[in-house]
């Protein structure tokens, strides 16, 4: 506690002294009310009443809002409405009711299984008839070519047009030599339409190894290179085909040169790989994509 004393001698004085007892020297109202208990006890509660009404009225308000806990309930963090009740008191925030209806999550798409391959030949060999059918000289002539596999069998844009030429020459005799090239070329190409789709595009290459020497064009027409079968004739059953993909197939064939009066007479047998894709607009309704000389894993549906 602050003790009143003189400014001049230091004389301890009573606290409401106005002057000194020893020499005099008026005290001031400040040193008076320092050393004043009572006022400085009546100065302390009027603060801590100022601020125990100032935190009354927040928390009335619903500006000050104290946690809940271990009730688990939300609460909104607004000020009160400004619109009070009849009895002029201040409308006060409720706790948000927890809802007994079950959270609506969002559906995932559907996806589809990945795709298994299949043994699907009794439903597809009748199906691709028409087109195996079609493919079946050319295979069949070309299967003499890779006995022992003493050539690589090259499926490209070379290799199809001759295929398509082939049908029209010594299949359908459509085309013979003589004809215009310009004439042959829109014949073949349409051939190759029928066949293969988009999956290739004219190219009558003249090369020294098989096929590419089977057709050369001389002047303005073509010539056939290759030499004539005679007393045979052309064999391609088809022995599985798997459906790989979706409208996607794997056709495994044994082609082979077969004797015109004994069919158990056969010259050397190659098996094929041939990749079938439908196209319903296609003329066959399925197109030939490529093929290839046949491996053991083709088989496989695993």
């Amino acid at each position: 506690m602050i003790s009143l004393q003189c400014k001049r001698c230091g004389t301890e004085l009573r606290n409401d002294d106005e002057f000194c007892y020893h020499c005099g020297q008026k005290t001031t109202v400040i040193q008076r009310m320092l050393a004043s208990r009572a006022l400085i006890g009546s100065m302390i509660a009027i603060i801590v009443v100022i601020l125990a009404v100032v935190a009354a009225y927040f928390i009335w308000t619903g500006k000050i809002r104290f946690p809940e806990f271990g009730k688990g309930a939300v609460v909104e963090n607004t000020a009160a409405p400004e619109n009070n009740d009849k009895n002029d008191r201040p409308v006060q925030a409720t706790q948000k009711p927890q809802s007994s209806e079950p959270e609506v999550t969002a559906t995932p798409e559907p996806t589809e299984p990945p795709f298994e391959a299949a043994d699907v030949t009794d439903e597809m060999k009748p199906e691709l008839k028409t087109l195996t059918k079609r493919i079946r000289p050319f295979l069949a002539f070309s299967s003499k070519y890779y006995q022992n596999r003493s050539r690589s069998f090259v499926w490209d844009d070379g290799t199809a047009t001759v295929m398509a030429l082939y049908n029209l020459q010594q299949v359908d005799g459509k085309v013979k030599y003589g004809d215009k090239y310009s004439d042959i070329k829109k014949k073949v190409k349409g051939e190759m339409k029928k066949l293969f789709g988009d999956n290739a595009k004219y190219d009558l290459t003249y090369g020294g190894s098989y096929p590419d020497y089977v057709y050369r064009r001389t002047g303005d027409t073509v010539v056939y290179n290759a030499s004539r079968i005679t007393g045979r004739t052309y064999s391609m059953p088809v022995d599985k085909v798997i459906a790989y993909e979706q409208d996607k197939y794997r056709v495994i064939a044994s082609a082979c040169l077969v004797s015109q009066y004994n069919r158990e007479n056969k010259g050397y047998v190659q098996k094929y790989t041939i990749y079938i894709d439908k196209d319903e607009s296609a003329e066959y309704g399925y197109v030939v994509r490529k093929v290839k000389l046949y491996k053991k894993k083709d088989a496989k549906t695993d």
